[in-house]
């Protein structure tokens, strides 16, 4: 099935891989075989190196010229590294991989075969994640299994909820550079804030099945940086205001932020904040949920 969509005599690949790494050697691996071992070949890894101190460029090194190695002369901010990692690519979509995720095996090629359907319509096009544990502590489970994933004009919904997991993502290329590309100055919501934007302008397609595994443990961003990453959620919608759908969103972004805030113990802060934007009555719903869980 792969080779109808690959270009012949093509000069540069069709799909460009982009992985951000910072002292990521425990899973690396893992995630840069999960893209040899793709069904569709017509890519190549675009791998920012983001001044890691560990064996990450060792690692990387030891693959073959498909996989293209940059080092950053310094640690930048998230943003600014993948920015930098973008300017690179030479494929018509960039797929993005982060280097403790892993890919199943017909990701790439499910992925192209939907852009190819919808033409010029759709500007991303995402799947189901496998969300997994590092600690045996929790167990393993499809985010959203019991849902059908959004499709279409999703901003109304993307804007309550991140539900796109960044590894499970493919954009165009052209769209995503004419929304702005990466934000260069976030340090943890760079995906969010251009999935907003690009939702805003074109369609969204999606894989219904699972595509990725995204894996969660004590070194993620996602655990270490919650409160950030909440504040910068709230950033990336306001920049899109005015706008219906995205003022329905804040609220719950603000309720997010809220519980960030409680679970640091910033009780303060947290009362500021409901204070100025309110939000009550879903806070202590969450709360009731995440209760409840432990019970049950």
């Amino acid at each position: 099935m792969q080779n109808k969509f690959i270009k012949k005599n093509a000069k540069y690949p069709l799909v460009s891989v982009i992985m951000n790494c910072f002292n990521g050697e425990k899973f690396l691996s893992e995630a840069i075989d999960s893209v040899y071992a793709q069904t569709f070949q017509d890519w190549e890894i675009i791998f920012w190196d983001n001044a890691s101190s560990d064996r990450t460029a060792k690692i990387a090194k030891s693959y073959d010229k498909k996989l293209k190695y940059f080092r950053a002369s310094k640690t930048t901010a998230l943003g600014e590294a993948r920015v930098a990692a973008t300017k690179m690519a030479k494929g018509k979509y960039l797929a993005f991989l982060d280097c403790d995720d892993i890919w199943l095996k017909d990701k790439l090629r499910d992925q192209v075969e939907i852009f190819k359907n919808y033409k010029d319509e759709v500007g991303i096009v995402y799947g189901r994640s496998e969300v997994i544990f590092e600690s045996n502590t929790q167990k393993n489970f499809v985010f959203k299994e019991d849902k059908k994933l959004p499709e279409g004009d999703v901003l109304s919904e993307l804007a309550k909820e991140n539900f796109i997991i960044f590894s499970s993502a493919m954009v165009n290329k052209k769209k995503f550079f004419e929304c702005g590309g990466f934000p260069v100055h976030l340090y943890n919501s760079t995906d969010y804030w251009i999935f907003l934007h690009m939702a805003k302008k074109y369609s969204c397609g999606v894989f219904q099945e699972v595509c990725c595994k995204n894996r969660i443990h004590d070194g993620s961003l996602s655990v270490r940086q919650k409160v950030i990453g909440a504040e910068e959620s709230i950033a990336a919608l306001r920049d899109l205001l005015p706008d219906d759908r995205v003022e329905k969103g804040l609220q719950n972004q603000y309720v997010n932020l809220i519980i960030m805030q409680l679970k640091e113990r910033k009780f303060l802060t947290a009362i500021n904040i409901l204070k100025r934007h309110g939000g009550l009555i879903k806070v202590l719903n969450r709360i009731f949920i995440r209760i409840k869980s432990y019970i049950w």
